[in-house]
């Protein structure tokens, strides 16, 4: 997080209207949390935590108007609060709140637009509300078209909070109490060049993608001998709570 606070007209103006949203003291705030939020739900900087009260574009703006630049807190793609987003929300919600149980053109419009970036074969949509639900969708779909239950994925994959996706991701599992990895999960190395089993000072950097691929194909030719059958292999495109990893050339492709 980077403080990147400073002032002209338009920041004073911003400001004004950043203080004005504060409904209580810092300190009142922070006790309210303490005694109605679950403790397991995160607060950065908590010897000292911010109360965030706006953001806009790539900042966010403290109870005193003090600017950062947000680095870490799943800022959207397009900012906070752009001016776009906001509008196409609120013209929606004030028309109506629907589901994909009755007909409604932006539906079907965006499905059409967004699979256009697609292979043809990938031209049906399902439109959920995370990417938990998304994971979970996708498991679902493996196994119902496989028939078979085992999940294959990366040591210190994050996918979700779903109990599902908490049970194949070991970041998750591993930290909680008393949890085990299932039967049915099965986890290969993480593939990182810097520190991972194979690395560049060890193996030319052209090659590592296919030796992770390689412990992949391993693990479910040893699956198969034992018995268990995969339904899905599912990795992030870059590995995030892992470490920041990104995967090597032709790693997904090959495995």
């Amino acid at each position: 997080m980077i403080n990147a606070f400073h002032m002209d007209s338009e920041s004073i103006q911003f400001d004004a209207k950043v203080n004005a949203l504060e409904k209580l003291p810092k300190d009142e705030t922070l006790k309210l949390r303490e005694q109605h939020i679950g403790g397991s739900v995160t607060l950065f900087f908590k010897q000292s935590p911010l109360k965030i009260v706006r953001g806009k574009g790539q900042y966010m703006y403290d109870e005193e108007g003090n600017e950062y630049l947000d680095c870490i807190n799943n800022v959207a793609h397009v900012g906070h609060c752009h001016p776009h987003v906001v509008k196409a929300g609120a013209d929606q919600m004030s028309l109506i709140s629907t589901n994909s149980r009755f007909l409604h053109d932006n539906l079907v419009m965006y499905a059409k637009r967004l699979t256009a970036y697609f292979p043809k074969e990938l031209s049906v949509c399902y439109f959920v509300n995370s990417g938990s639900e998304a994971n979970d969708l996708a498991i679902r779909l493996a196994r119902a078209h496989t028939n078979h239950k085992d999940i294959i994925s990366l040591d210190g994959a994050y996918h979700g909070h779903l109990t599902t996706i908490v049970d194949i991701s070991s970041y998750k599992f591993k930290k909680i109490k008393g949890s085990k990895q299932k039967s049915w999960v099965h986890i290969v190395p993480l593939p990182c060049s810097y520190r991972g089993k194979y690395t560049t000072d060890k193996h030319p950097e052209t090659h590592i993608g296919a030796l992770y691929a390689k412990e992949v194909q391993n693990l479910i030719n040893n699956a198969h001998n034992s018995g268990r059958n995969i339904a899905a292999f599912i990795a992030e495109s870059m590995i995030s709570c892992g470490g920041q990893v990104v995967l090597p050339h032709h790693f997904l492709k090959t495995a």
